[in-house]
């Protein structure tokens, strides 16, 4: 049967969320007066295949903001006009009448005709109007000759409201209510964002305890939910619990994860990246300095460490500035390093490593905006961070790219780099050549020491290494120190025959790294710079997951790690710390044959 109104030129848009238990009747109850219906709505197969037999179009839309889902819809249509309603809507004849009568008339800009509803609640018809704040209202809509298909209401002029109601089902049950409360909240938090991007945590907090009470006295007493009795009470309590949610979405979703930043990327010119922690951890951030100087390359990058770390981002093309700290700083050393930073009046704060002393200090420096990555330690200083998403050995490369994914960039590295310059180069050649380092011949540099007891893979064993390495297979070994462990080196020399050794400083280290064929190293320092510098690395690991410190995407071609699993590491590391340390260290129970043949195999050498 042919529309009463088929030629009037009116799109319908039905908003469809949920379980759609009123959508077809809904649809079919329109279709008996206009002929040009879409629904835009979440996936319903079933669904959609009886809609498409009666002549409807369907178009997929997972938002839960009705405003969003008719937009879609009028942006599929070449019309003027629009009725947009809700699925679980039913227009009564006079209102549909009014609507025909209202598209009749002549109009010069963009006009809306609200509807009126009755509404049900809790399966309870209500006897005043009590519409959910963030519920967007159903009507007619003339978009105007601009043909600005858009749901903004400082472009609408509003008509008065169309003769006739509409039957509005609400949801049928308190978990439902609380649901769509939820959901309307972050609905909600994305309008108050864009109204006012920059709210503070104070201002959010002032809202809380100014709107939340008078939203509840307005809902109960002036729409007089009171009268309502318990659905009246749920809907006062809720929609002003609603509010509340918002804030809290809003701290979260804008201020909390970096959104804001990441709406504000062009107006940041300097960065701060803080990294108090080990040589190792030093080089792991290196890929976030790289990942910032390719995605935004016109941006100043300074990095904070402690002074033993400096060396390491040394002859770095990417940083402006690398400003250093003592391991155990003085309040004046710290006040006159924060005046300094201070100074540079950076944009933003990426704290690496959020512990209690980087934090702390990072709050007194002034920035614009701060990110801190902390895992599994809660960060009390920073209003964003980076938490822990429970990956048991995701690497601490991956973590620290998190503070660059959550401002709205993609890391396209993440392999670590440390620059050696061409006089280190030379130097390391001639400290080779003075030692007779045969060229034709294999270089194997080992590092047999480590702060960690629970990393150190035994001296005894690389002692026997070393020595079957020289006797058997005619490699040249070479162990590096660093001058505090003067007394180890004479200890090699003294206990295998043919050892080279060298004591100095880290970036004559990274110098004679770069020169080596492979580095074979505990957990620690040494094999990082190695891998930065993209030497093959056989790595003794102890404790810790085998990813966490090492990519497994790094670690799968020119890096190898022995690891074993055993039952008693933790994620908390609670049985092999002090005050207890383990005795004996089962995870390092990596044989010295095993280690050898890996050797051996890396550097592509007939085993005898």
């Amino acid at each position: 049967m042919m529309s009463p109104f088929s030629d009037q030129g009116i799109s319908v848009v039905i908003a469809h969320q949920g379980t759609g238990r009123h959508l077809l009747d809904s649809f079919l109850d329109l279709k008996l007066c206009f002929s040009d219906i879409t629904i835009v709505g979440n996936d319903c197969p079933s669904m959609q295949e009886k809609i498409k037999s009666h002549g409807g179009t369907w178009i997929e839309n997972d938002s839960f903001d009705n405003s969003n889902l008719w937009e879609r819809g009028m942006q599929s249509k070449d019309s003027s006009w629009f009725l947009l309603v809700d699925s679980r809507e039913y227009l009564s004849a006079i209102l549909k009448e009014s609507i025909v009568k209202s598209f009749k008339l002549s109009f010069d800009q963009t006009s809306w005709f609200p509807i009126k509803r009755e509404i049900f609640l809790l399966n309870q018809r209500l006897k005043y109007p009590l519409e959910w704040a963030e519920d967007s209202r159903s009507g007619l809509l003339f978009v105007g000759n601009d043909n600005l298909k858009l749901i903004n209401k400082s472009f609408i002029f509003e008509r008065n409201t169309l003769i006739g109601k509409s039957i509005f089902f609400g949801e049928n049950n308190i978990s439902e209510v609380i649901l769509n409360t939820l959901r309307r909240a972050d609905i909600a938090a994305d309008k108050l964002y864009q109204e006012d991007p920059n709210l503070s945590s104070f201002s959010l907090f002032y809202r809380t305890l100014t709107t939340i009470p008078s939203s509840f006295f307005k809902n109960l007493f002036i729409k007089k939910g009171i009268r309502e009795g318990f659905v009246g009470l749920v809907f006062s309590v809720l929609d002003s619990s609603m509010r509340f949610l918002s804030y809290l979405r809003y701290y979260e979703k804008y201020i909390r994860s970096g959104k804001r930043i990441e709406d504000n990327l062009n107006s940041v010119k300097k960065i701060l990246v803080i990294k108090l922690r080990g040589l190792g951890d030093a080089v792991l951030a290196t890929p976030v300095i790289k990942n910032i100087n390719k995605l935004m390359p016109d941006v100043s990058i300074s990095v904070l460490t402690f002074n033993f770390c400096v060396p390491l981002f040394d002859n770095n093309p990417h940083l402006e500035k690398v400003y250093g700290l003592s391991g155990k700083p003085a309040r004046a050393e710290l006040s006159q390093l924060l005046r300094m930073l201070n100074k540079e009046k950076f944009d933003l704060i990426l704290n690496l490593h959020a512990r209690n002393f980087s934090t702390k200090f990072a709050k007194k420096i002034r920035a614009r905006w701060k990110v801190s990555k902390s895992y599994f330690i809660r960060d009390k200083h920073s209003e964003i961070s980076i938490g822990s998403d429970h990956s048991l050995d995701k690497s601490s490369v991956e973590r620290d790219l998190d503070c660059l994914r959550a401002i709205g960039l993609e890391p396209q590295e993440k392999t670590s780099e440390i620059f050696v310059s061409n006089n280190e180069m030379q130097w390391a050649e001639n400290f080779l050549r003075k030692q007779k380092i045969d060229i034709s011949k294999k270089l194997i540099l080992i590092h047999p020491t480590t702060n960690n007891s629970y990393t150190d893979w035994g001296l005894d064993r690389f002692i026997s290494l070393a020595t079957q390495l020289i006797n058997n297979h005619s490699c040249q070994v070479m162990a590096c120190f660093p001058e505090k462990e003067q007394a180890i080196s004479k200890l090699l020399l003294e206990k295998i025959n043919g050892i080279f050794v060298h004591v100095g400083s880290l970036r004559q280290s990274i110098a004679l790294i770069s020169k080596a064929d492979l580095m074979i190293d505990n957990c620690s320092a040494p094999s990082h710079i190695s891998v930065a510098l993209n030497i093959p690395t056989i790595v003794l690991m102890g404790a810790d997951y085998s990813n966490i410190y090492r990519d497994k995407e790094i670690y799968n071609g020119r890096a190898f790690l022995f690891y074993k699993n055993v039952p008693c590491r933790d994620l908390f590391w609670s049985r092999c710390l002090p005050p207890d340390p383990c005795q004996n260290r089962v995870c390092l129970d990596h044989s010295v044959e095993d280690v050898l043949n890996k050797t051996l195999e890396v550097l592509s050498i007939e085993h005898n």
